[in-house]
């Protein structure tokens, strides 16, 4: 009887215990995470740096620890973040004009729906009369319904509004003075971070109680091991079907198929579809090509379906070998992070919650915590 009570006791313990990290994890990234942001990029980014900063330091004899470590920050701004700086600019520019090119496509909309109800009943045409006059009544009640209440005349309208919002919004965002604030407040931390960096672990090490010294050692390892690893090698699979997009985008456009500036920002929409859980690139694809086929279109229509082939076989070969071994949580988990990370955090939370999940995992595999048993146990 007392086996059982310490084991109620021992469990609403870890419950209790589980539950107060799970909210102090939330109430960090919905309260804190924004402004701890500039500091914990910075640490990230000084870890990152010790490597090629120890082998300046052998090299030199440590005589110049201080002087490598500024130099090493300031040219990685200026070979890396520079120019994201300017291609995120480049980005927000072709974004906003994209917005407007779908509003001109858009515009088009109710002669879309009508040759899609044309093609629908002209489908349905081998039913029994009495039948096809049933369901033909309430597909045209359907889409005559979809058409009435939008209001398009009112889209260009909205659109303009959607477009100058935007506008508005990345002209405040550059003038920020916060945002200038954080950036250079992460950048001394940085340079910091970078040369006291065996001093910050050693400290931190020695607030460990003696059972947990090596737990940052482990994180580091996980990090490095798994989930640093998985992003790397998602990424290159993401950068592989951009490129993969973007030619064959272009190669329609080229010969005449298509016509659409927008290729660009196409491509990068669709690779970051198509690393979701469960969507893939085929979420757009396929849609698109059946536009195009009931639009008349079927040039197009059978570039995107090859182009979609393309992808999906290229991507069946080479995921294994680039991924390796999965790492990563089951898809469903995955799909129910990116919804509560949105719902929870906002579009940060896509990424927080699912890294969040994969770092659980990681520790949970590696034996540090014991939250379920793997199949392979």
């Amino acid at each position: 009887m007392e086996s059982k009570v310490e084991k109620k006791r021992a469990f609403l313990i870890n419950f209790a215990f589980l539950a107060l990290i799970l909210g102090l994890i939330y109430c960090f990234f919905r309260y804190l995470f924004w402004a701890t942001a500039p500091f914990l990029l910075s640490f990230f980014f000084a870890v990152l740096m010790q490597k090629p900063l120890r082998w300046l330091d052998r090299k030199t004899k440590n005589k110049c620890h201080t002087l490598w470590s500024v130099l090493l920050v300031l040219l990685s701004i200026s070979i890396i973040l520079l120019p994201l700086i300017f291609i995120f600019a480049e980005i927000v520019s072709q974004i906003i004009n994209f917005v407007g090119y779908l509003g001109e496509q858009l515009s088009d909309l109710p002669q879309f729906m009508e040759t899609l109800q044309s093609e629908i009943l002209k489908f349905l045409s081998f039913l029994p009369e009495s039948i096809y006059e049933s369901v033909s009544d309430k597909i045209i009640t359907a889409i005559s319904g979809i058409v009435n209440d939008f209001d398009f005349s009112k889209l260009g309208l909205n659109i303009g509004t959607i477009t100058s919002s935007v506008t508005g919004m990345f002209s405040v965002f550059k003038n920020v003075p916060s945002a200038v604030i954080g950036i250079v407040v992460g950048i001394v931390a940085w340079i910091f971070f970078t040369k006291d960096y065996s001093k910050i672990v050693k400290f931190i090490r020695l607030q460990l109680p003696d059972g947990k010294k090596n737990l940052l050692v482990e994180i580091k390892q996980v990090f490095s091991n798994t989930i640093f690893k998985m992003m790397r090698a998602y990424g290159l699979i993401m950068f592989i079907t951009f490129c993969e997009l973007f030619i064959g985008l272009s190669v329609l456009n080229f010969i005449g198929i298509m016509n659409n500036s927008y290729i660009f920002i196409i491509a990068i929409a669709i690779a970051v579809f198509d690393i979701l859980p469960v969507a893939g690139s085929g979420g757009i694809l396929i849609p698109w090509a059946v536009i195009s086929l009931v639009t008349g279109d079927f040039g197009r229509a059978v570039g995107i379906i090859v182009i979609y082939a393309v992808i999906t076989v290229i991507r069946q070969y080479i995921e294994p070998k680039i991924v390796g071994t999965s790492l990563g949580v089951n898809p469903i988990l995955t799909l129910a992070g990116l919804y509560f990370g949105l719902k929870l955090f906002g579009f940060m939370g896509m990424f927080i919650v699912p890294i969040l999940l994969m770092t659980v995992k990681a520790f949970n595999d590696t034996g540090r915590i014991h939250l379920w048993k793997n199949l392979e146990d």
